[in-house]
């Protein structure tokens, strides 16, 4: 059967020649792919009659999907893709505010909401939701009455049944998807992926990594965060089974595996570390094992040896990427090559299809073994941000007629072509696999605390990897500070990651000779325990 453009054509596939075959596994519940399939397209179908599609703007529509991972969330993703619409998803930890300003770019023409997070939905979120709602899973015995005029509330259970036809063929162009990432003004900013992005990559690295149909592999994250595209359709393109691991059952991972018998593990670094914390990740304690994908942040040598003992046979692979690039663009395979004086595996060579240079601020490549910017090509760049041309422009430049990303992070490839990270050019970070721009936390603590001099570091840092972050203030005996008034205030604007762990009020900020806030000095008098 030949897949046509749209991210949900794996799934139909497998619907029509492998019917019975497990496609999702969720608190124990199998969904076969032609289930799977039947309920996707339900929902298309219920969003094809009931909205109305834009008039307002060229493109796909536009459809929101509110939930944490599980199989109504999934289901909800797979049902816009089918219609031909572009998926927003929205994480259920958002602070109002910034679920707010999310809704206030995209414009959305509907927005599809899981069961448990229904009760999210206040007056004025109603009020900045679009036109139409679908409520997933059992119908309420009661819920939110429309707060606008016009505002239609349908529940997906009492949509009409119907065959699954093949899903709506979308242009290679079409964003198929919409992710919000930190942005430094404050606001967040959507990075649109292409359908052609998309199953260039899902296509790829299916084959790349050699999944196979009957793997049993392990989705650790929110739809998001990018990590959940490879998870998804790289699954799904081999004709495997993924088994969602519920948020409140994260601690519990390698029970959840073991008891399974997970095949392919995917998970951020940092997650390894933190059970490896716990005491959970005992030698042998993962058997079924074959392959481990780690990727979202620095993979440090630590994890890896410490895996090796828990999943005996599994194989790693570290994967590196930005969102610009559609989740992952470069691998790197054991016999790992680790970087120097950092003690963190290397990012790799690109992954078919992509290309990588190491660039000055000209954006000209620079030689082996001289540390630069890392910039990005090929077919899996994102079409651009959202309602940004000019950041667009800024951070997609053409240079000797072909189109990079340039990725702000700093890099050296050395003689044998393997790139090596070591950490960002500008000041953003990845805080416990999201990416972070520490001027976004800054600008909400300036808002929180009134104070205008005010510095975010990334703080404790362990094997190059930041668990948190720590704000500072400057004050005055006239202007003084209260930091639990401030920590509160962050929590109601930003997602728990982005909240700093404390406030440090300081009568004077370091400065360096431009002047700026020396975060370097910061830095030194947290490692000194001196604030």
């Amino acid at each position: 059967m030949q897949d046509i453009a749209n991210i949900a054509c794996a799934v139909y596939r497998h619907s029509v020649e492998r019917p019975e075959a497990p496609a999702l596994v969720f608190q124990g519940h199998t969904t076969r792919y032609a289930d799977l399939a039947r309920a996707a397209a339900r929902l298309a179908h219920g969003l094809q009659t009931a909205a109305v599609w834009p008039t307002h703007r060229s493109g796909p529509a536009r459809v929101g999907v509110l939930g944490s991972r599980s199989r109504d969330a999934l289901t909800a993703m797979l049902g816009i893709c089918w219609a031909g619409a572009t998926y927003v998803p929205l994480g259920v930890k958002l602070p109002q505010d910034r679920m707010l300003a999310i809704l206030a770019q995209c414009e959305l023409d509907a927005l599809v909401v899981a069961q448990d997070a229904i009760q999210l939905l206040t007056p004025q979120l109603l009020q900045a939701c679009p036109a139409l709602l679908i409520f997933q899973g059992d119908a309420p015995a009661s819920s939110p009455p429309p707060e606008r005029p016009g505002q239609r509330i349908l529940h997906a259970s009492a949509l009409p049944a119907v065959e699954p036809a093949a899903p709506a063929a979308m242009g290679p162009q079409d964003p198929a998807y919409i992710i919000f990432t930190s942005g430094t003004t404050g606001v967040p900013k959507g990075v649109m992926v292409s359908v052609a992005s998309v199953r260039h990559y899902a296509a790829s690295i299916a084959r790349t990594l050699s999944l196979r149909a009957d793997d049993r592999a392990l989705e650790t994250c929110e739809l998001s965060f990018d990590f959940s595209v490879h998870n998804m359709f790289a699954t799904w393109e081999a004709g495997a089974a993924l088994y969602l691991l519920p948020a409140t059952q994260v601690m519990n991972a390698v029970k959840f595996a073991r008891t399974n018998a997970l095949t392919v593990w995917n998970s951020v670094p940092s997650l390894a570390g933190m059970l490896a914390q716990l005491k959970t990740l005992a030698p042998d304690s993962l058997p079924s094992l074959r392959l481990t994908v780690f990727g979202g942040e620095q993979l440090p040598e630590s994890t890896v040896q410490a895996w090796h003992l828990a999943a005996p046979h599994s194989a790693i692979v570290n994967l590196y990427g930005p969102t610009e690039a559609t989740v992952f663009c470069m691998i790197q395979r054991e016999p790992f090559v680790v970087t120097e004086g950092r003690g963190v595996v290397a990012i790799g060579q690109v992954l078919p299809g992509c290309t990588a240079a190491v660039v000055d601020d000209e954006g000209q490549a620079l030689p082996h073994g001289q540390a630069g910017e890392l910039a990005i090509g090929g077919v899996q760049l994102a079409l651009g941000y959202l309602n940004a041309p000019d950041l667009t422009a800024q951070r997609f430049p053409q240079h000797g007629g072909t189109r990079w990303y340039r990725t702000g992070d700093l890099a050296v490839c050395d003689a044998h072509g393997v790139f090596h990270c070591l950490g960002r050019i500008d000041n953003q970070v990845k805080i416990m696999g999201y990416r972070v721009e520490l001027e976004e936390i800054e600008a909400h603590l300036r808002a929180a605390s009134g104070v205008e001099l005010v510095a975010a570091v990334a703080w404790p840092v362990a094997d190059g990897i930041a668990k948190g972050s720590v704000g500072f203030v400057g004050v005055s005996a006239i202007q003084p500070v209260d930091p639990a008034a401030v920590i509160t205030r962050m929590k109601q604007r930003l997602p728990a990651y982005m909240v700093p762990s404390r406030i440090v009020a300081m009568e004077a900020l370091p400065l360096n000779s431009s002047g700026k806030v020396d975060r370097r000095a910061l830095l030194a008098r947290l490692q000194d325990g001196a604030v």
